[in-house]
């Protein structure tokens, strides 16, 4: 009875201990369902203000926030050209709730006015995810033009 009473209490344990045992992970997040990508849809640029309509093709939901990375455009030190590579200089931050930042479905209205008045730059816009497992998305490099006006 002894035997049989030690090997009853020795299996309960077991029991009960295995099941708060085990291989445990965090949460990851699922790349179909949690990522987007931006697309440019139309830009418009009057003064120092620029104004971007984008389509966000994916899970929106996640869009957290927006950095418009930006080069001026010249011969000067510090200053990008159209044929080089793209090295931002400056960026904006808009996040959700910001007065710039316009979210309606998949589409996204950005405002901003960074710009000095008679000179050309260069921008990309990135899309940070809420997660941050999941990397930024970015739109192709684009020529904000004063003339374009």
């Amino acid at each position: 009875m002894r035997l049989f009473r030690g090997i009853a209490v020795f299996l309960s344990l077991f029991l009960l201990l295995g099941c708060a045992l085990g291989k445990k992970e965090w949460p990851e997040a699922v790349k179909k369902e949690d990522r987007f990508t931006l697309r440019l849809l139309e830009g418009s640029r009057t003064g120092t203000c620029l104004k971007l309509v984008l389509e966000v093709e994916g899970a929106a939901h996640r869009l957290e926030s927006v950095l418009v990375q930006y080069e001026m455009v010249g011969d000067g030190p510090g200053e990008g050209c159209i044929g080089c590579p793209f090295i931002p200089r400056d960026a904006v931050l808009i996040r959700r709730g910001d007065d710039g930042f316009r979210l309606s479905g998949d589409e996204l209205i950005l405002s901003l006015c960074p710009f000095e008045e008679d000179r050309e730059y260069r921008f990309r816009v990135a899309g940070v995810n809420t997660l941050s497992s999941l990397p930024s998305a970015t739109t192709e490099v684009y020529v904000a033009d004063p003339s374009s006006q």
